[in-house]
């Protein structure tokens, strides 16, 4: 084990109040002397909760920079967090939920995003169910640091699939029923194969991945939440995430154009980019109105409007 990974070992078999009072240190350091990404974070509140003052718009960054500091070290932890632990401090309201869309046949597309601690989530959705789960995730450019990351994360069960091998991990997963974890509130790489929503008060794209993914491999998609209900503690909740699928007439005139210029770019019939709109539709509903309950836990420092 190298110097870092050692360093990070130790802090992670710290117990808790101790992490976090080592958190409630960072708070002081990025927050208030460094300011790291503050004016981003600023701008993405502002632009978000117009109607909000000022003075509430700071007690919101106050909030997500602690809470970033928290999980900073709770991140740090997975790598020696105990399964009771993660089972205590993150609780599944239906743990029935999986089970019975895989005994239905079902293989299953998990969609969510960066609130709450969601690297706990996908701890906590390897506990929870006896099938494979396969979470996609983008590599670090530090592969040492990345080694690391990957083999905490993949402790009780979980299998991180970096996202440029997932047709082929798929392919070969026919052993026994899956679940794909998807994070899916990033900016996209390329715009013009994105779709495009009004999300707090912007017009924002998201990355087709989730829906696409769907329509092709026939999956269930299923979004999860998570919220924080304390300090390092969370609960969070599985449901169903698929809508009625409209007709291409009983679409908006812009959804319709989105539909034209997605079904040529990703090669899907209309029927199915159809769905994978409606799917991607859902979630940014869903991820908004969880925002709005808890505007402190979602990741303000990403710029997720660069494309101004």
């Amino acid at each position: 084990m190298n110097l870092l990974g050692l360093l990070l070992n130790m802090i992670s078999m710290l117990p808790f109040p101790i992490l976090h009072r080592l958190s409630d240190v960072s708070y002081f350091l990025v927050y208030v002397i460094l300011g790291y990404r503050k004016k981003t974070v600023r701008e993405n509140l502002r632009r978000s909760f117009p109607e909000k003052t000022e003075h509430e718009i700071i007690a919101i960054e106050k909030g997500f920079y602690r809470n970033f500091c928290d999980l900073m070290f709770e991140t740090i932890k997975t790598s020696t967090i105990r399964k009771e632990e993660v089972l205590e401090r993150c609780r599944l309201e239906n743990p029935e939920f999986v089970e019975k869309l895989f005994q239905g046949g079902a293989n299953v597309a998990g969609i969510s995003s960066h609130m709450g601690n969601w690297e706990w989530l996908s701890l906590a959705l390897s506990l929870s169910s006896r099938f494979k789960f396969l979470a996609v995730y983008k590599p670090l450019a530090n592969s040492k640091l990345n080694k690391i990351v990957v083999g905490s994360r993949e402790r009780f069960g979980a299998i991180f699939v970096p996202i440029k091998k997932l047709k082929v991990i798929l392919d070969r997963s026919h052993d026994q029923p899956y679940l794909v974890g998807l994070l899916s509130d990033q900016a996209p790489h390329d715009y013009a194969k994105a779709f495009e929503f009004p999300f707090l008060n912007q017009s924002t794209y998201f990355v087709p991945g989730p829906g696409v993914l769907c329509v092709k491999r026939d999956l269930t998609p299923i979004y999860g939440w998570i919220r924080r209900v304390g300090r390092s503690r969370y609960e969070w909740k599985l449901e169903h995430l698929d809508e009625v699928i409209p007709a291409y007439l009983e679409l908006t005139q812009e959804e319709r154009t989105q539909v034209d210029r997605f079904s040529k770019a990703h090669r899907l019939s209309q029927e199915e980019t159809v769905r994978a709109l409606v799917i991607t539709r859902k979630f940014v509903r869903r991820l908004e109105e969880e925002i709005k309950m808890a505007p402190q836990d979602w990741l303000w420092s990403h710029r997720r409007w660069k494309s101004r």
